[in-house]
């Protein structure tokens, strides 16, 4: 079977080679602000007149304009980092317009100042051995820590400065992999919290994962003091160098968080599609939860990023030949799971559940989780298959 899969690697490259991937950065961001300048006009002009009038210049002749303005500016480009921009522009708008209503935002201008910069490779612009990268005719060293198989085909990739000044690139590769025959037969649900994950399982287990709390790590306390500097030093409008040093130190931090939560996800979903077959999980929509929370759980449910825990769960449940299901959150928290009564003062605290109805008293998360992993049982709606690589039914219990 044929996989796509990325691979992230460390870049090392010299001075002329980091002005080079710089100049590259700065040429990539010019075209995209030329193009959306060049939209953002035509835009105006064309709101005025009845839409069967209105014409839109085409993405081609869009292309040919700004090779144009980069030419009479002097800004050497590469043509197919220009394309790419261009691709990218044109799927921002039409993302625009399909979720204005979910909170997606207006294409916005990009600056070079941002120590977080990317541009696109193609095929003809690279190849690689193990010691070296060549992008553009230049080798650059980089961190060969995975081999690449040699059937695999390279799609394209980014090359990226990320936030503490490190070059990494990311390769985007098609390879032939056979499923990984994990089948136990068993299925879970997941009841997902700022503090831990509850499961229940059609063994009849329910348990916990406690998710690490990196707000009381020694990283999370050295950040928050440097963003007190920082925050003072902005304040009185101090852009020096030692502001910029320091606001580096900062993203440092930043960046050993990010790869120790990464790390933690990695190992529970691995975990997670080793153990089950299917897995069924809630539709959150997590952009709209944290507009209508107060403050201090809107800064919980951003560090606990489920977002980045769901992503890992469906790209290795396919790995692995396995389900992850999304159902409607609506009343798991509420509805009694041995009777389906449901009423928000069943809830009677974070943590305890007694139904009104039956009496029946459980863990308030462990009673949610049960009522994912038998949703079939109180709806029959429609729901969705992320990954449907197994047919099997689920037997109800009564």
């Amino acid at each position: 079977m044929q996989i796509h899969r990325n691979y992230k690697y460390r870049l090392y490259p010299n001075k002329s080679q980091i002005d080079l991937l710089n100049h590259h950065f700065f040429s990539s961001n010019q075209a995209w602000n030329f193009m959306l300048d060049f939209k953002i006009k035509e835009l105006k002009n064309q709101s005025s007149l009845d839409k069967k009038y209105r014409k839109y210049t085409n993405f081609k002749d869009l292309y040919e304009n700004t090779k144009v303005d980069l030419k009479s500016r002097r800004i050497a480009y590469n043509s197919g980092v220009v394309q790419d921009k261009m691709r990218s522009l044109d799927s921002t708008f039409k993302l625009f317009y399909t979720k204005k209503s979910e909170g997606q935002g207006f294409p916005k201008f990009k600056t070079s100042k941002n120590i977080q910069q990317s541009f696109v490779i193609r095929n003809q612009a690279t190849s690689w051995t193990s010691s070296h990268l060549k992008i553009f005719k230049s080798p650059i060293k980089w961190d060969f820590h995975r081999p690449i198989p040699d059937d695999a085909k390279f799609n394209g990739g980014v090359v990226k400065r990320e936030s503490d000044g490190k070059y990494y690139v990311i390769l985007n590769l098609t390879i032939d992999e056979e499923y990984q025959d994990l089948e136990t037969g068993i299925e879970c649900g997941l009841d997902l919290n700022v503090k831990n994950i509850a499961i229940s399982s059609t063994d009849g287990i329910s348990r916990f994962i406690s998710l690490k709390d990196f707000s009381k790590s020694k990283y999370s306390s050295q950040f928050r003091k440097l963003q007190t500097q920082l925050s003072r030093r902005y304040l009185k409008k101090n852009f020096s160098k030692n502001t910029k040093r320091l606001q580096l130190k900062q993203n440092k931090i930043q960046r050993k968080i990010k790869n120790q939560k990464e790390d933690q996800f990695h190992k529970i979903s691995n975990d997670l599609t080793n153990k089950f077959d299917r897995i069924t999980i809630e539709n959150l929509q997590i952009n709209k939860m944290k507009e209508s929370q107060k403050t201090h759980l809107n800064r919980l449910i951003s560090d606990v990023s489920w977002n980045s825990l769901i992503q890992k769960l469906q790209y290795k449940s396919e790995m692995k030949n396995k389900i992850i299901r999304e159902i409607d959150p609506a009343f798991t928290s509420q509805r009694c799971f041995k009777c389906g009564y449901i009423s928000k003062n069943n809830r009677k605290s974070q943590s305890d559940f007694s139904c009104l109805n039956c009496k029946h008293t459980e863990n308030a998360d462990i009673n949610a989780s049960l009522n994912i992993l038998w949703y079939d049982k109180w709806s029959l709606e429609q729901t969705t298959l992320i990954s449907s690589r197994k047919s099997e039914s689920l037997s109800i219990p009564a």
